[in-house]
C-alpha cells in the first residue's frame, strides 16, 4: 500500500494507512528508505520537507487534518502555509485557533492553540480553508515583534491579498492582547512600497530613529542615463534632505555586469549631489550603527 495514495497536502495519517493494509514494518522500512517522514505522533509526510520553514507547513496541514475542522491555522503558521513573508517566525511551534467555541485552549512544547475568536464583520472570510482570514494572521504574528507585523504586512498589501481596511480590523480585534500595543503603536508605518522585507525592516529603523522617508524615490536629473527616461528609484530618501538610503538584499554581486552597473549608477547619482548610505541585512544587527551612517550622511549632505 502507497502512503501516496492517500495523503492529502503530502501528509497522511498512519492509523488509516494501516487500515487499508500498511504494516508497522512497512513503515519502519519507509522511514528507513526516507520515503516518508514522521511529523508528530502518528502522522507522516510522503516526501522530505525542503527547509526547516516547508517541515513547519507539513506539521500545519497534519494537525489541520487531526483537528478535523475544529481549528483553523493562525499567526505565523498560517502566513508560512499562505506563502507571506515573515520575520523570524518560530518554527517549533504550530500555532492554531479554535473554531468550535465549545474547545478549551491548551500549549505543548510544539503546538499552540488558541481560543475560539470571533472575526470583526470584515474578517469573516477566510482567505483558504484552514486559514484564519491573513490581517488576522498578521497582526496576531506581530504580538512577539512589531516587525513581525511590519513584513508580512507590506508583502500582503503589495499583493493584494489584504486592504488597509482589514489590517486597521485586525490590529483593532487584538484587543488588551499583551503586544498589541507594539502593534498598534507601528500600523500606520504599514506601505505597499517596501518591495522586500529588508525594505521593511529598513524603514522601521529609520522611523524609530525619528526619520520620515519617502519609498521608491524617483531621483530628479537621472533619466537621461534610462531608456525612455524613466530615471533611477532609489529605495528611500529622507524627506528634506540630500540623503538616498538603499537596502542591499537584489544586486548578486557574483555578476561582475550587475556590480558594474550598479557602481555606475550609485557614481551618477552622488554626481549630483546626493549621499548614498547602504545598508544590508547583517547591517541591520546593530541599528545604532546604521543610524550613526544616516546621521553623518545627513551632516554631509547639510554641508
Amino acid at each position: 500500500m502507497d502512503p501516496a495514495l492517500i495523503a492529502h497536502h503530502d501528509v497522511f495519517p498512519a492509523a488509516r494507512a494501516m487500515a487499508l493494509g500498511l504494516t508497522r514494518a512497512d513503515l519502519r522500512r519507509l522511514l528507513r528508505d526516507r520515503r516518508v517522514v514522521r511529523l508528530h505522533r502518528g502522522w507522516y509526510a510522503t516526501r522530505l520537507p525542503r527547509d526547516d520553514a516547508d517541515l513547519h507547513r507539513l506539521r500545519v496541514e497534519a494537525l489541520l487534518a487531526e483537528y478535523a475542522g475544529r481549528a483553523v491555522a493562525t499567526d505565523a503558521s498560517a502566513l508560512l502555509r499562505l506563502g507571506i513573508a515573515t520575520w523570524r517566525p518560530d518554527l517549533r511551534r504550530v500555532h492554531l485557533a479554535l473554531t468550535d467555541p465549545d474547545l478549551n485552549r491548551h500549549r505543548k512544547a510544539d503546538l499552540v492553540v488558541h481560543p475560539h475568536r470571533p472575526a470583526a464583520p470584515l474578517l469573516t472570510a477566510r482567505s483558504a480553508a484552514g486559514t484564519v482570514h491573513p490581517a488576522v494572521a498578521i497582526a496576531s504574528a506581530g504580538l512577539s515583534d512589531p516587525r513581525s507585523f511590519l513584513v508580512p504586512a507590506d508583502d500582503a498589501l503589495r499583493r493584494g491579498l489584504v486592504t488597509p481596511a482589514e489590517l486597521a480590523a485586525a490590529v483593532d480585534a487584538l484587543g488588551g492582547r499583551h503586544g498589541a500595543a507594539g502593534v498598534r503603536a507601528v500600523r500606520d508605518w504599514c506601505d505597499p512600497r517596501h518591495e522586500s522585507p529588508g525594505e521593511t525592516l529598513v524603514a522601521h529603523l529609520l522611523r524609530l530613529a525619528g526619520r520620515q522617508v519617502e519609498p521608491q524615490f524617483l531621483v530628479p536629473g537621472t533619466g537621461k542615463w534610462t531608456p525612455g527616461g524613466r530615471g533611477y528609484r532609489a529605495d528611500f530618501r529622507l524627506s528634506g534632505t540630500r540623503v538616498l538610503v538603499e537596502f542591499d538584499g537584489r544586486v548578486k554581486y557574483d555578476d561582475r555586469q550587475a556590480l558594474w552597473e550598479e557602481k555606475l549608477r550609485e557614481d551618477r547619482i552622488r554626481s549630483l549631489g546626493w549621499v548614498v548610505v547602504r545598508v544590508t541585512m547583517a547591517d541591520l544587527r546593530d541599528p545604532a550603527a546604521v543610524r550613526a551612517r544616516v546621521d553623518a550622511a545627513v551632516a554631509l549632505a547639510a554641508a
